[in-house]
């Protein structure tokens, strides 16, 4: 058969089908259009140069988004060729043979794959420029123009690769399918469900489902701790993934049969049609259903914690000095003197302020015992109860901290970056029992990333009784005797000649073997980091979005198709318009109602692990957390209100068409 020919086919199909070929392309043209704008990115002078830790960042972003997008190109790739299967059978009924099918698949592939290639590279490139200025805006980046992001041949020749390797895959997945089956069998499977769950599997699939649930339910609300949310999450994560997709399964369909055992409900003349074909439709859609309430899930924490790093930056700047700089001395024999004269002749201080800390780790025990870390293996303790601490005495707490604490000789003040510590009143440290004077104020600040305790002591004397108390394992020796060390630091405010006084940091770090902290220098990183993990937040959230749309769109095609029949049916046997159309809506409305009201479910679970875990960028602020997951569940489920309207029309165009 003629090349011409076959192209002729092919073109009339793409106009045949435009409403499932064109969103196909262009989602897919999307989201490898973000795979260019990361790829770009990465390779780009202007970032490699200021923002070293970046690519890193960027390429892990980048395995995930191809993932992703991966996942959801072969969703609805198998959905297009499920739509196509009474053509294909058509086509072979009349006269066309297999590998004519499959050359006319062919010159679709290297059609489609030609308009993505096209789509994505000038798409990726012309949004890129708004990402690139997007991401110099999140980590506060100057003086940029549009000419530090030009067009990288290397990303697009390595984009066109994923494209063509994607497409191959595409197509040898398409005529397998095609290949494998019968006229007949295409004919009869186009308007599969999904397939259906026998009853003996409902009952098992709706306790493991309860059970998995109920698990990842549990361990996020009894989670405490940054470190225990950390170990948590995943488990609870996969169990509340588990759980959502068995309760679909099984749940809703076990729900509705019972409703249909009770006559008084199921037999009025609105319930009995809208019962019966949302339990069809829950049979045959329980994944695709729970797929898009797990996209939900997903794009609200995502989005939320995304958030709530950006708007936590400057809490973190605040509290990673006590002051706005800090000095560390590494050696004991500095010239300080010296120093603080040289300090004073390149910016103006408010005034010097020293101190000495202790940073140890220590295992809380019975009765609030403050014990010795074991090695591994050596003993039972918890993981969990461990904690570090930072620890100084009470004049160099007032001294760095501006404050006028006074402490008994039996006294120690406590204060943590964690509630999980606020019930100390009595511990027993290095042998000795103390009273504990607690506050609610972080003195800790963003210093540790983890739960951690900020310990003042009276003296020295007590910091002594700890170095000799509390000594850590050493692999090496298999023995007791890494003794924690005093670290001495230099605190002070610049009020004239900051600029300068950066300028000299390096010199003087160098010149004196010191390492100076500057507030200046911790946000530039805090922004690049937060920023940088943020822009891949957004870029996710974006991907997860197009999946979204995508399911959504096609599972509105799907119900389309189907109830164009159904509609005929029930109107053949007498049915009025009015009863055939609000059982419909109705139907379509919880069908695709559920995921979203389910997802602010699980989000709502999930509130405080989450909060934990935000732990890690030492965001502790909990109304800052719950506005922000506020602002994204608004915005979440106006974005989805958004969809199912725009996919809505689709199907209600389709319903509508087989009527007219």
């Amino acid at each position: 058969m003629k090349i011409k020919l076959l192209s002729k086919l092919a073109l009339k199909n793409f106009k045949t089908l435009k409403h499932v070929m064109v969103p196909f392309i262009l989602a897919v043209s999307t989201m490898f259009a973000l795979e260019y704008i990361m790829l770009s990115m990465m390779a780009n002078d202007y970032i490699n140069t200021r923002h070293k830790d970046l690519p890193q960042l960027m390429m892990y972003a980048n395995v995930l988004v191809t993932i992703l997008s991966v996942i959801f190109i072969l969703y609805a790739s198998q959905f297009v060729m499920k739509q196509r299967k009474k053509e294909f059978a058509l086509n072979m009924v009349l006269g066309l043979e297999k590998r004519h099918l499959r050359l006319m698949l062919l010159i679709e592939t290297l059609v489609q794959t030609f308009i993505i290639i096209v789509l994505s590279t000038i798409g990726g490139y012309l949004f890129g420029h708004l990402i690139f200025l997007m991401l110099n805006r999140l980590i506060q980046g100057s003086g940029i123009r549009l000419m530090d992001y030009p067009f990288d041949i290397d990303s697009a020749i390595k984009l066109w690769m994923i494209i063509i390797v994607m497409m191959i895959v595409l197509y040898i997945m398409n005529i397998i399918t095609v290949t494998l089956q019968s006229p007949i069998k295409l004919m009869q499977t186009q308007y599969a469900g999904e397939k259906k769950t026998r009853q003996w599997l409902i009952i098992l699939l709706l306790v493991l489902g309860i059970i998995a649930l109920g698990y990842g339910y549990t361990t996020a609300l009894t989670t405490d701790g940054v470190m225990n949310a950390l170990m948590d999450i995943f488990k609870a994560v996969l169990a509340v993934l588990v759980g959502t997709y068995f309760l679909f399964m099984s749940l809703t369909i076990f729900f509705l049969q019972q409703i249909q055992k009770i006559s008084s409900i199921y037999y009025k003349k609105k319930n009995f049609f809208s019962i019966s074909g949302m339990l069809s439709r829950m049979k045959a859609n329980a994944i695709g259903i729970a797929s898009i309430t797990m996209l939900c899930t997903f794009l609200i924490v995502t989005l939320g914690m995304s958030l709530s790093a950006y708007r936590g930056i400057e809490t973190q700047i605040d509290g990673a000095l006590f002051q706005e700089n800090e000095v560390s001395f590494v050696n004991d024999d500095i010239q300080l003197e010296k120093l603080q004269k040289e300090i004073e002749g390149i910016a103006t201080i408010d005034q010097f302020r020293m101190s000495e800390e202790l940073v140890v780790p220590f295992h809380i025990g019975e009765r609030n015992q403050f014990e010795q870390v074991r090695a591994p293996g050596e003993t039972n303790q918890s993981i969990e109860d461990n904690v570090y601490s930072v620890l100084m005495t009470e004049q160099d707490h007032n001294e760095v901290n501006d404050t006028k604490l006074k402490l008994k000789d039996n006294e120690i003040f406590i204060s943590s970056n964690t509630d999980k510590y606020q019930g100390l009143n009595k511990i027993i440290l290095a042998n000795n029992q103390y009273n504990v004077k607690t506050t609610k104020k972080n003195f800790l600040g963003s210093k540790f990333g983890i739960d951690g305790l900020y310990i003042v002591v009276k003296d020295h004397s007590i910091l002594k009784k700890i170095i000799k108390e509390y000594k850590s394992y050493n692999p090496k020796t298999q023995e007791y005797d890494i003794s924690p060390t005093l670290s001495r630091s230099m605190h002070f405010n610049i009020t004239k000649g900051e600029d300068q006084f950066i300028g000299q940091i390096e010199r003087l770090e160098e010149e004196y073997g010191i390492s100076i902290a500057n507030h200046k220098e911790i946000s530039k990183e805090l922004y690049e980091l937060n920023g940088g993990l943020i822009f891949i937040g957004i870029v996710v959230s974006i991907v997860l979005l197009i999946g979204m749309f995508l399911i959504l769109y096609y599972k509105q095609l799907s119900e389309g198709y189907e109830d164009k029949l159904n509609y005929t049916i029930m109107k053949q046997v007498g049915l009025p318009d009015n009863l055939i159309k609000s059982t419909i809506r109705k139907q379509v409305f919880w069908l695709f109602g559920l995921p979203i009201i389910v997802a602010l479910i699980h989000t709502a679970f999930a509130n405080k692990i989450i909060y934990q875990l935000l732990g890690l960028l030492a965001i502790r602020d909990y109304w800052l957390f719950i506005t922000s997951y506020s602002i994204v569940i608004i915005l979440i489920v106006l974005i989805y209100l958004l969809m199912y309207w725009v996919t809505s029309h689709i199907y209600y165009k389709l319903i509508n068409k087989s009527n007219a």
